[in-house]
Parts: structure tokens; sequence; C-alpha cells
């Protein structure tokens, strides 16, 4: 057994936030089926949004959530297609879906349905919001019930800025994450009891989880959106060097540190002055702004590079503010496979990122690209125990659709900790 080896996922979803989950489930070992409409998942449509062109065959705003699955297309309102389904579901381990609740019901995929009929299924359900609450049956999308309503929209900024754009999909990928925990806990019960749950995950809950720092402080007064010039800590801020470059330190325990930094940071006003030496003092006298205003004087004396080794000897936890295009060229990021190379015929060489998570019999996890739409429905319908016969008569009765063209290689994504791709 090779992590999550043996175990299937049936995949009902769209956009990023639930497809996302299957991806790293996919990452862990477990074998994944995608079930899509004959459209597609609509998340096939978000490519020029990103500057991409929209290509059936390549599309790489589509692999970000759709690495390491198979797919089938089928027609859920079909009474032929739902058996299908059901077929699948049967051997199934872990079902994952987001569609809403009325849809659910519709279509017989809901979790009183599913569970009485497969009560051995883990149920996965991504949310924009809560199960209760006037907003149970709202669309929900990472940029509303996650960015928006959730706080970081306005608390991101600098005091007095226009809300920030998040990256889109921010908080899809997160709450992935969370999806991707609770089935593995009701996995664990389902090898005790032999029984599947139901794993309920909402973008608004991921928010607030996300941002509970600020939602406790701002009952004892905490200010957001805040200013850099007047945060609470004056060692855990972003400062600029004398080349321009902007980084943060982060030493947690001002009152510790208090008399290294001053000296190491080189500011007379602070060597052997009390006054300013704890988060106490600097809270009761409102002198925290001014500190801030002498650890800017200090850090435009120097360069980056200077201020870099006198952090690493004084042990002050520091980074750079990167940049995507840092990133990009991080070799940091190649050695631990954090980011992925694909090789695209229309755009060349790129990468992805792969999951966080590794496990040690799976190691670097084997990935590919997403397919077309039914790339892989016959395939399945004949492990299924359906004849070509059957597949043919289900293709033009518009029960399920199938795949029509060359056999595509799809095995592009190689681990690669020695090179970095993009110049």
């Amino acid at each position: 057994m090779r992590g999550l080896e043996g175990i299937k996922v049936i995949e009902l979803s769209t956009f990023i936030a639930a497809p996302a989950c299957p991806r790293i489930l996919s990452e862990m070992g477990a074998e994944v089926i995608k079930i899509e409409p004959f459209a597609g998942d609509d998340q096939r449509t978000q490519g020029p949004g990103y500057g991409m062109l929209r290509d059936d065959i390549e599309d790489p705003a589509f692999d970000m959530g759709g690495l390491g699955k198979n797919w089938v297309s089928v027609n859920l309102k079909s009474p032929e297609g739902l058996e299908f389904v059901y077929k699948m579901l049967e051997t199934a381990d872990i079902m994952v879906t987001n569609f809403r609740d009325k849809a659910l019901v519709k279509l017989g995929l809901d979790y009183d349905t599913v569970s009485s009929k497969f009560p051995h299924l883990v149920y996965g359900h991504m949310r924009g919001y809560g199960e209760r609450g006037p907003e149970k049956d709202s669309k929900g999308f990472d940029a509303t019930a996650y960015s928006a309503r959730g706080g970081l929209l306005s608390a991101f900024p600098q005091l007095g800025e226009n809300p920030v754009n998040v990256p889109a999909a921010f908080g899809d990928w997160n709450a992935s994450g969370f999806l991707s925990a609770g089935l593995l806990a009701a996995l664990v019960k389902k090898g005790k009891t032999g029984l599947g749950d139901k794993v309920v995950i909402n973008l608004y809950h991921v928010a607030c989880w996300a941002m509970q720092h600020a939602l406790v402080a701002r009952q004892w007064g905490a200010l957001y959106p805040r200013s850099r010039k007047f945060v609470p800590s004056p060692s855990n801020n972003c400062y600029k060097a004398k080349d321009g470059i902007w980084f943060l330190i982060c030493q947690a325990n001002y009152n510790a540190y208090y008399d290294q930094m001053a000296k190491a940071f080189e500011i007379p006003e602070l060597i052997g002055n009390p006054a300013y030496g704890t988060q106490e003092l600097l809270h009761e006298n409102k002198t925290n702004g001014y500190v801030v205003e002498l650890f800017d004087a200090a850090f435009a004396k120097k360069n980056f590079e200077e201020w870099a080794e006198i952090f690493r000897v004084n042990e002050v936890p520091f980074q750079k503010v990167f940049t995507l295009d840092d990133v990009l060229e991080d070799e940091e990021a190649y050695a631990n496979d954090i980011l992925r190379q694909v090789t695209y015929k229309s755009y060349g060489t790129r990468v992805i990122p792969t999951s966080p998570i590794r496990i040690k019999s799976v190691g670097d996890p084997k990935l590919w690209t997403s397919k077309p739409i039914g790339y892989d429905t016959r395939d399945y319908m004949l492990q299924y125990g359906y004849s070509e016969a059957d597949v043919k008569r289900m293709v033009e009765n518009g029960s399920v659709k199938q795949y029509v063209g060359e056999k595509l290689e799809f095995d592009k994504l190689t681990s690669s900790s020695a090179t970095l791709p993009l110049p």
C-alpha cells in the first residue's frame, strides 16, 4: 500500500474549492473519477480570465484543480446515466460534491439518498455558507463567501486604502485542505465501523478560522485595517532597506529581544532605554508608532543583504517580501517539489504548485494534466460491466458522453528538484 492506494473517490463538483480536494487525495494515491456534465465543468471556461487561450486539450487554468484525475461525462438527469453513477458509488469510498441542496435532492444525490443506498460511503460536501442560517441555500464563491464576508477585503489593506484584490480562489485552495482532512477522519471511522459519514465544510467558516487572530483581538479594541506605522509590535512588521527592498521581521517576543534588537539595529535612542522596552509600555504610552519610526530610519541606512546577514547572526526571523516572480524563480520551491513543471505544446514549460502534504510511501506524487470531457467514459463503463453495445447505446440516447479523437499523452508532470524552468 502506498498512501491512499486502493481508495476510490467519485467527484461531482465544479470550479475549485471542491475539485481541489479530490486533487489532494489523488496526490496521496487515491483513484479519482471526475464526473462532468456534457458541457464540462464551469472552470473550463475560466482560462481567458487568466490570460490563457481556451483549449479543450491543454488548459492550465483547469489543470490547477484537475491534476491526477480520470474523466467521465454523464447526464445525471438520465435514469441510465444516474444508474451508472450509482454503480460507481457502490464501489467507491468517498463522494465529493459542491452542488446545492435543492439540486442534489432533485438528482437523487443528496446525502440522505446516497447514504441510505450506500451506508459505507463517506460523503463530502463543500458549501459557500453553512447548513443553517439565512444563506444556507445561496450560491457561495471564494470571492463572496470567503474574501468579502470573511473580512479579508477590508482587513488586509493598509489603513485608509481601498479593499484589496485577493488572488482568485485564495479561499478555495485553503478550504479544500479542510475538506480533505475531514474526509480522511471519516475514512478512519469507516475502517473501524464499516459505516460512512458526512463531512461538511463551508468557505465562510474557513475564512473565519483563518481570521481568528483579528476576530478575537478586535473584541479587545484592535483596529483592522491597520497601518504598518502603528502596529502593536514593531518587531513584527514590514520595513524597507536602503536599496528599496521590502522585508518582514517577525521577532514575536518584543520584550525578550528588545535590548538585542536595539544594539543589532544600531538605534541609539533605544539602547539602554527601558522606556520602550515592553509592548505593555508601548501600548500604555502609545509610543509603538515612534519605535516603528526609529526602526524605519535604521533600516534605511543599509541595503537588504547587509541586514540579512545581521538578522542571521542575531537569529532574527526575517524574509524578503517576495513578488510572484520571486516565487517562480525560488530554488527552495523546486528543491522541495512545491512547484512542478508542466510542458504544454501551446505554452511551453510552465509550473503548477503541488499539494503541501507528503506521505513517505507515496513520495513526490505522480500527476497528469486534465483530460477532455468524457475521455475515460468508455473505459470506466467497461470496468463496471457495460458492453461496447451498451456504451454505444447510452452515448446515442444522451445518457453519457464519450470523447472521440486520438489517444492523448497526459503524463506530463515530472518532479524536478534541480532545475528552474523559468528565466
